[in-house]
């Protein structure tokens, strides 16, 4: 393939991706089928993302705005399942309070499923149709190529102004740089080059630092609530919650200049 990025057909591409995987999620919520949901609305958006960068596109701003709430709809009530999906996995321990988290996380995971499906069932048809009206006004720019360094340095220039505009309050802030990670990486993954596949797996790896913590920091808040401070479940989770949170803070201390958000 070409060593350049195609916005708009990759917006195609990603908008029937998304419609496949709504299908197989209204048919059965299994937690690969979520995950895929999941990851491709942040796709979907991360490529919104890149298009308002671009000049001389047709007026969009309407219909990506209105595509834009809606995938946010579709992809919070998805992660509220993935989350719990990834919560009870890693409650890897066999004591009877892991089985009662266990059994609690089963519990909740059922419940935002079907918060889920409500969610589809409702929005499903006019998501799909503000999907297919942007596309519609893009379709001027189909055939629009971005070169490879140029995508490269839009992504670490876009990345850079979500990073240093985050929150100052701690958590708030490093969830909000691990989501710019996520979608910065795939801005760079709208290309298959050398320079932007190492970008992206930078990025990756500093999404999966800050999710590692992000998913510790979650559950040992809900076993602290759950079983009490004094749950040696409880207490375990929360010293992984530091070690994670002490390794997403070297990982971002670690990164090169370009990258520092600090």
């Amino acid at each position: 393939m070409a060593a350049a990025a195609h916005p708009v057909r990759t917006l195609r591409e990603l908008v029937t991706s998304l419609g496949a995987a709504i299908t197989l999620v209204l048919a059965d919520p299994k937690p690969r089928s979520i995950h895929d949901l999941r990851t491709g609305t942040r796709r979907i958006e991360a490529q919104l993302e890149l298009l308002a960068l671009l000049p001389d596109l047709p007026r969009h701003a309407k219909p990506a705005k209105k595509a834009a709430k809606l995938l946010c709809k579709v992809r919070r009530a998805a992660g509220s399942v993935r989350d719990l999906d990834v919560q009870r996995n890693i409650v890897a321990s066999k004591s009877k309070e892991a089985a009662e988290l266990r059994s609690l996380l089963k519990d909740r995971r059922s419940k935002a499923a079907e918060k889920l499906l409500h969610t589809l069932h409702k929005h499903q048809a006019k998501l799909t149709s503000a999907l297919e009206s942007l596309l519609e006004v893009l379709a001027p720019a189909e055939s629009l190529t971005i070169p490879v360094q140029h995508l490269v340095a839009l992504t670490l220039d876009w990345y850079a102004r979500k990073a240093s505009s985050a929150e100052k309050q701690d958590n708030r802030r490093l969830h909000n740089i691990r989501k710019a990670a996520k979608l910065a990486r795939y801005i760079a993954e709208s290309a298959i080059s050398t320079p932007t596949r190492n970008l992206a797996r930078t990025f990756e790896s500093l999404q999966q630092s800050g999710g590692d913590w992000h998913d510790w920091h979650t559950l040992s808040g809900i076993a602290h609530r759950e079983l009490g401070k004094s749950s040696r479940l409880a207490q375990d989770f929360g010293r992984r919650c530091e070690k994670s949170l002490a390794n997403y803070q070297s990982h971002l201390k670690s990164l090169p200049e370009k990258l520092s958000s600090s």
